[in-house]
């Protein structure tokens, strides 16, 4: 029998509303193609739940109790985890397996009720069609015009005009050209931070990097406290502070920064040059997913066709839903991410086999939490609930050893002795890991310890016939490229200020300009897990 649309439709509309209300809050982070993949997703799913009950329940309650079973699924699907998480923790899990037979006998109870009530259930279905569709309508309509606005600003960026503008370089021939790496890994703090914070010595795999050639300067620091203006910071040897001036006040989004990531000018100069441009994408991090310049983007999973374990960490969108839905209880992360590592780290070993010259560009979300290693390259044994230092430092070894054993094979099976960079986009955040979600957090409340830690990158260079001195004892990420421009290639770019602009996750481009004596006097601040609430 032909059911009206409005007593079907509700619970597909209302699979639809958490999906687009996330990418609605977050404009920028997320793209179309997955804000699709992922709504039809949850669709499907709850269509599935409407097709089990129409077998189980056929035309009883006129019909409409398997739109009532579908829109049950979505509450299910949605809304028991975070009432799970706002109750009183109970040891072996008991509040959540508590709620989760309450709300079951809640739920059985709520389908016999209305299942002898039809007419209110045809008014309930109505209604919640009607809210659905314009829930869905706004988020979808803010969501388009929040791109064609993002649009508007990438393409008036005086920025981004600046930096398309060619490095002018003498000319060169291609027998003295070497292959370029440059190996971001992800909040990777230096050698003071780790011994200050955590309590870490990292001499062993610096002394490591240094027998093997490795420059590792005295001094290494991000200039910004976020990978998204860390990385085109890096990318482009510029600062990004003038987007202050260009975006518009309180806006998160990183639109024109990913831009900026993507078409950068230091892989446009050296493709100009003959160089190969391949890039390794980060797991799940939006900025480094793909870019219009690289000649291959290496995919590590390619040829081991899907996995829907695997599909539902591989962007950032996915993995807050996850998180934010029940599906989150048969689900990890961890083997995902761990194995994708060794992946990437593997496929850059094998780089020097590539006749042309080439210049990688590696993401690599790690030591950055999640913390899928321990020290000894395993697997966690307990994924939460542990203490974040320990965690954090155990993913550190491991990846020490993992990059250790990269950089000595591409230097020994490289030609032509290779330029290869290790640099941290920034330091961690132990200290002020209350800056990174609270949703009051102020630029001018972050204390100096915070700040310092934050901007206390790590940073080690292969700089073969004496490219070292181009960095000398103390280098920051946006001079780091054009070091290398400048010495290898003769480039006319001038050295950026060693400046540190800082700002807060919830306003990025609002920054304050910190001075080295300020972060200095940070380094000597206990460390705190608690918010701080000093000016």
């Amino acid at each position: 029998m032909k059911r009206p649309i409005a007593e079907v439709a509700y619970p597909f509309l209302w699979a639809m509303v958490p999906v687009l209300y996330r990418a609605n809050r977050s404009p920028g982070y997320f793209t179309l193609a997955d804000v699709a993949t992922v709504t039809v997703g949850f669709v499907v799913l709850v269509g599935v739940v409407y097709l089990v009950a129409a077998a189980a329940f056929g035309e009883r309650a006129e019909g409409k109790l398997p739109a009532l079973c579908a829109m049950l699924g979505v509450v299910w699907l949605f809304g028991f985890d975070p009432l799970a998480r706002s109750l009183p923790h109970l040891p072996h899990h008991l509040s959540y397996v508590l709620l989760g037979l309450a709300w079951a006998v809640l739920t059985v109870a709520l389908v016999r009720w209305l299942a002898r009530r039809p007419a209110l259930l045809r008014t309930a279905s109505v209604f919640l069609t009607l809210t659905g569709a314009l829930l869905v309508a706004w988020f979808a309509a803010s969501i388009a015009m929040d791109r064609r606005r993002s649009e508007r600003e990438v393409a008036d960026s005086p920025l981004r005009r600046a930096l398309a503008q060619p490095i002018r370089a003498p000319a060169g021939g291609r027998e003295s050209m070497r292959d370029i790496y440059v190996i971001v890994l992800d909040e990777y703090a230096n050698a003071d931070v780790l011994s200050t914070v955590f309590g870490f010595d990292n001499t062993p795999f610096l002394d490591s990097l240094r027998t093997l050639g490795f420059h590792v300067p005295r001094s290494v620091g991000s200039n910004y406290a976020h990978t998204t203006l860390s990385l085109p910071s890096l990318l482009n040897a510029a600062h990004m502070a003038v987007a202050e001036r260009e975006l518009p006040r309180g806006t998160t989004d990183p639109t024109l920064m990913n831009r900026l990531t993507a078409d950068n000018r230091v892989a446009r100069f050296l493709k100009r040059r003959g160089y190969r441009f391949i890039l390794f994408p980060s797991m799940w991090w939006g900025s480094t997913q793909s870019s219009p310049l690289a000649d291959s983007v290496v995919r590590v999973w390619a040829d081991d066709g899907f996995a829907l374990e695997r599909e539902l960490s591989r962007t950032e969108l996915r993995r807050v839903l996850r998180r934010e839905t029940i599906l989150d209880y048969v689900h990890r992360d961890e083997p995902w991410d761990a194995e994708f590592v060794r992946r990437t780290l593997s496929g850059v070993a094998r780089l020097p086999s590539v006749e042309a010259p080439v210049f990688a560009f590696v993401h690599l979300l790690n030591p950055h939490w999640p913390y899928v290693f321990d020290r000894e390259c395993r697997l966690p044994r307990r994924v939460g609930g542990r203490d974040p230092r320990k965690a954090y430092i155990g993913q550190l070894e491991c990846l020490n050893g993992l990059v250790l054993a990269t950089v000595g094979r591409l230097i020994r099976d490289s030609k032509v002795a290779p330029v290869i960079i290790l640099q941290g986009d920034h330091g961690s955040l132990m200290r002020g890991h209350w800056v990174k979600r609270s949703s009051t957090a102020r630029v001018e409340n972050v204390p100096a310890g915070v700040a310092w830690e934050r901007f206390g990158a790590f940073g080690a260079y292969y700089l073969p016939e004496g490219g070292a001195a181009a960095f000398g004892d103390s280098v920051t990420v946006v001079n780091v490229m054009g070091n290398v421009l400048r010495r290898y290639f003769g480039a006319e770019l001038p050295r950026e200020p060693d400046a540190r602009y800082l700002s807060v996750e919830r306003d990025p481009f609002r920054f304050r300009r910190v001075e080295t004596a300020w972060l200095s006097a940070g380094r000597s601040e206990p460390l705190s897990l608690q918010p701080h609430s000093r000016p």
